[in-house]
């Protein structure tokens, strides 16, 4: 029996394979997924320890990846990683290249603590959160989850929409929590980026609180053949403010990929 949960979509088509961002779970952008699957098949997984997938240790990327990549398809698919996902999508494109076609990054930073030579988030806030997550894990996420949404025109809206998906399921341990945090904060996937030899895209919110604009032309620089675009007025999580616009842009980007 496998340790992580799936849901696919559609039963033709090239393979696309979608993976969530932290404490998130697959249901999060399953209307998203079944728009891509009326072209693909999409399998949607929940990362490990999250939605309906089960607890592991040791709480390893080494381990993480073992187990997503026994769930991919039989033939090379589309892997498209948002936010934390996205590290994972880069760490398994350069582990399993024979398996991944093409990398789609949305809203993601291969290096998501600020340094000095890189943009993202100031370490002190991620002290911060950190802190309050093991004191409110509840409350925490749900300060998480507005972050998610804040730039969007409907606010209220899209965060009632949020809740309600998230209720689907158990919230996370706080030890996964912790562990899978640590594991955003510590991953520096730019090499992978670097060395990345499959088409790949990243795509930005103009306004996302988390993900700085910035690191993507950063991201360029690291790999000129990377297609980076910008969706204005999005935040961190377009595939709900902007699902149309990020549609079109994926939809482009595959087309001309299997050209």
């Amino acid at each position: 029996m496998s340790l992580v949960y799936k849901e696919v979509w559609g039963d033709e088509g090239e393979a696309i394979v979608m993976l969530h961002g932290w404490a998130m779970h697959s249901g999060l952008w399953r209307n998203f997924a079944q728009q891509l699957a009326k072209t693909h098949q999409v399998h949607c997984l929940d990362l490990c320890g999250h939605g309906r997938s089960e607890n592991i240790e040791p709480y390893s990327l080494e381990l993480i990846l073992e187990l997503l990549v026994a769930e991919l398809p039989q033939q090379p698919c589309t892997l498209i990683g948002w936010s934390l996902g996205g590290n994972i999508a880069l760490a398994m494109a350069k582990k399993y290249p024979q398996r991944i076609k093409a990398v789609i990054l949305i809203a993601s930073n291969p290096h998501f603590l600020k340094t000095a030579d890189w943009q993202g988030v100031e370490s002190q806030v991620l002290d911060v959160f950190k802190a309050n997550l093991l004191k409110n894990p509840q409350m925490t996420l749900w300060r998480f989850m507005s972050l998610q949404v804040q730039a969007m025109a409907q606010l209220k809206f899209e965060l009632n929409k949020l809740r309600e998906v998230m209720r689907e399921c158990p919230v996370p341990s706080v030890n996964t929590l912790e562990k899978a945090l640590a594991l955003l904060i510590t991953t520096d996937s730019r090499y992978a980026l670097q060395t990345l030899k499959m088409p790949s895209q990243l795509i930005l919110g103009e306004v996302d609180s988390l993900i700085p604009i910035g690191a993507g032309e950063q991201c360029v620089q690291l790999q000129p053949n990377l297609e980076l675009n910008i969706i204005q007025g999005a935040g961190h999580a377009p595939f709900l403010s902007h699902e149309s616009q990020l549609l079109s842009i994926m939809h482009d980007f595959m087309a001309r990929r299997a050209a």
